[in-house]
């Protein structure tokens, strides 16, 4: 079974636009509710500071951290952002799936990243944060992800480090070319913690609406 690719674009910045600006997608008249749930249950200090939990748009997310390119797909349904993803380099590390400890895992592969990006390469040079964070599963039948595989967690390289990136000091960070690729993308996210049950109901929502109405690699 070929790799799955999930792209999940996060923001600690909230916003006040309306949910279909913030998206970039028409969402499926079943799932508007949920999204609507997020608006009203807010908690009473985020309340108080005149904020709501909404993510940002893409577009602002990427004023203020760089995005790999892309190129904008209309999406053939409902539930679901289309995009070329252009090939580029990206530095990574391997991660489990999302077996029980998946948490303290991702934590370990994220502080890889950022020691590389914050001076751990052969230049020692410091490199600027971007985003999205990349998170790579492979299905292992056409209904779960493949828990007893190793995934792999990535970080997009600036442009100006494309062409010679800073080779990793650390054997357990590497330096990969992505192929050309299309994706599809859902946003969500809530005020407070999501744990694994969270992600698993968007994946599966990604996967009925999306994987089995487009050609996605």
């Amino acid at each position: 079974m070929s790799p799955f690719l999930l792209l999940f674009l996060c923001s600690s910045v909230f916003a006040k636009e309306d949910w279909k600006a913030i998206l970039g997608y028409e969402e499926c008249p079943a799932d508007k509710a949920e999204l609507e749930s997020w608006t009203n249950d807010i908690p009473w200090f985020v309340d108080v500071l005149g904020l709501n939990e909404k993510p940002k748009p893409l577009k602002e997310i990427c004023e203020d951290y760089e995005c790999p390119k892309v190129e904008e797909k209309k999406s053939k349904k409902c539930g679901y952002a289309t995009r070329t993803l252009l090939s580029a380099n990206w530095v990574g590390t391997d991660m489990k799936n999302l077996d029980d400890d998946w948490r303290d895992d991702f934590t370990a592969a994220f502080r890889r990243l950022f020691e590389y990006i914050s001076g751990a390469n052969e230049e020692e040079e410091k490199i600027k944060m971007t985003v999205p964070v990349l998170h790579r599963y492979e299905m292992e039948d056409e209904d779960d992800i493949d828990e007893d595989k190793v995934g792999k967690l990535y970080f997009y390289l600036p442009e100006k480090h494309q062409k010679s990136p800073p080779k990793p000091t650390n054997k357990k960070v590497f330096i990969e070319k992505l192929k050309e690729m299309t994706v599809v993308s859902r946003t969500f996210g809530e005020v407070g913690a999501m744990d694994k049950s969270d992600y698993e109901d968007q994946f599966e929502k990604l996967y009925e609406v999306a994987v089995e109405n487009a050609d996605v690699d």
